[in-house]
């Protein structure tokens, strides 16, 4: 607990990752607003094909694809404003072992992320299907199961893209490498629906963040924990490399 404490003292004294935090609640519900809104727009003038088509949820919840870069990042700034400021070295003597420093940077991310994700997924879901509402275009309810899947599982998927950001910021020892490496990471599903169809079908079912979102979502044939766990497990294996690194490298 002692160690995990410094962690916090040293994470919020970092006005980057408190500013960060805020950013990532705040672009949620903005996100969520401007995605239903211009969806409401589109319904109103839809065919009658295009009313059945029209995924409310899916509509609403657009903006994850943005937030999980915030995310990731927030996880990379964990490891990496240490690494810039230079007091990497100093914290690891004072801890005693790489092991517990790195797993102390692991909780403090999870404690930090996870409230973040859980504020940011809610406050989009709230301010999408409200805004759907007022706009006369179909909204989901809470008591939805797909609604509340999401709503439960999300924050989680989140979380764990904050972990895979925080393994970056150990390997690769800087900001903004970390950061451009998640960011396209993170993005390349978006970024290959140019590519051939088995090269898209194959990234959109099983790169990690896709599987996770998709199935949380329920636009996916995998189930939850196989998608889930594609995740889980990528991100596992980045801990016990960076780990490997941490623990054989200079700091």
């Amino acid at each position: 607990m002692t160690v995990l404490g410094a962690e916090w003292t040293k994470f919020s004294s970092i006005r980057a990752t408190m500013t960060l935090s805020l950013a990532t609640v705040a672009a949620s519900a903005a996100l969520g607003f401007l995605f239903s809104n211009a969806s409401a727009r589109q319904y109103a003038t839809a065919t009658p094909q295009e009313r059945l088509d029209f995924a409310p949820l899916d509509l609403g919840m657009r903006g994850l694809f943005v937030v999980q870069l915030l995310v990731a990042a927030l996880g990379v700034l964990v490891a990496s404003s240490e690494y810039g400021s230079g007091t990497m070295r100093a914290s690891v003597a004072a801890v005693g072992g790489r092991g517990r420093l790195l797993a102390a940077k692991a909780g403090m991310t999870v404690l930090t992320a996870l409230p973040v994700s859980v504020a940011g997924v809610w406050l989009m879901y709230v301010a999408g299907q409200t805004t759907l509402a007022a706009g006369g275009a179909p909204y989901v309810m809470p008591g939805d199961p797909a609604a509340l899947r999401l709503l439960l599982l999300g924050p989680l998927v989140f979380t764990s893209l904050a972990l895979f950001g925080l393994a970056l910021g150990f390997l690769l020892r800087g900001t903004a490498p970390a950061v451009n490496v998640s960011t396209a990471f993170l993005l390349l599903p978006i970024l290959s629906t140019a590519s051939p169809a088995p090269v898209r079908d194959f990234i959109s079912a099983y790169w990690p963040n896709m599987a996770a979102f998709q199935t949380v979502s329920g636009t996916s044939e995998l189930p939850v924990w196989v998608g889930s766990g594609i995740l889980v497990g990528f991100v596992a294996v980045m801990l016990i490399v960076a780990y490997v690194q941490f623990k054989n490298r200079d700091a």
